[in-house]
């Protein structure tokens, strides 16, 4: 994979910081006239196009004057502020003192992403349960935090759980060999089950998987990381949440639709 799809498959914040990590590395190399990549362009670019030339990765952001020097930028499920210089992120809850309210959670909600539910495929999925309430999960089965959510999904109830197995070898490089081996098992449901919970490692096995397909889907919905969870409503739930909050999304969907249909 690219390393622009492996950027892409990780938090902007990674990214941002990767590539600043970078610049740093690089004016420290090329002596005391280095120009650093922070430095004021003399052009008069805006700060959405500052910042899509110093982080490609920021494409398909949404930004906006945040407070004073500084500018929010949303991605999918994430929301960071950057200085308008450049040369601070802030990644976490700002709080407006006079009122006590979230900034970032304020913008995490209004900017909620709406996925297209009928773009996935149960067929390239591994299914679990059986219920009158649906869910899917992009999971990496060598993330900790997959492997600590999938004990909350154990605990759901009337729920049919589809997990897509969706390695990120940028960061758990013998991640996909471990999908593709538990997509081979006989038993796909137990093979992952048995590495994800137990750490029972899989046969080697070779068959035809869907994983560069579910790569692909996982970048085209901007799926920023494992785990995220997927609604019928098309809303997403990012990280290992607990059990209560997926069951309390559940119950509102379906509280809806009861409504709905009235």
């Amino acid at each position: 994979m690219k390393r622009i799809k492996l950027l892409a498959a990780i938090s902007l914040s990674t990214a941002i910081t990767m590539v600043m990590a970078t610049a740093c590395l690089g004016v420290a190399h090329a002596g005391e006239f280095a120009t650093p990549l922070f430095a004021s362009d003399s052009a008069p670019f805006s700060f959405e196009e500052q910042l899509l030339r110093k982080f490609p990765s920021s494409a398909g952001s949404k930004t906006a004057p945040a407070f004073a020097g500084f500018h929010s930028v949303v991605k999918g499920t994430e929301v960071i502020f950057i200085s308008d210089d450049f040369s601070i992120l802030i990644r976490g809850e700002v709080v407006e003192l006079k009122d006590g309210k979230s900034l970032t959670t304020a913008l995490a909600e209004s900017n909620k992403p709406i996925l297209d539910v009928t773009k996935l495929d149960t067929k390239d999925a591994i299914s679990f349960g059986q219920g009158s309430k649906t869910i899917y999960v992009f999971s990496d089965p060598d993330c900790p935090f997959c492997k600590q959510l999938e004990s909350e999904l154990s605990k759901l109830i009337d729920t049919k759980v589809y997990i897509f197995p969706f390695p990120l070898t940028s960061l758990h490089p013998n991640s996909k060999v471990v999908a593709e081996a538990i997509w081979c098992s006989p038993n796909r449901a137990k093979a992952w089950k048995d590495y994800v919970i137990k750490g029972v490692v899989p046969k080697s096995a070779s068959c035809p998987t869907p994983i560069e397909r579910n790569l692909a889907l996982g970048q085209s919905m901007q799926i920023q990381g494992t785990p995220s969870i997927i609604f019928t409503d098309g809303s997403v739930i990012p990280g290992a949440v607990p059990v209560e909050r997926i069951a309390a999304k559940l119950d509102s969907i379906q509280s809806v639709k009861v409504g709905s249909s009235k």
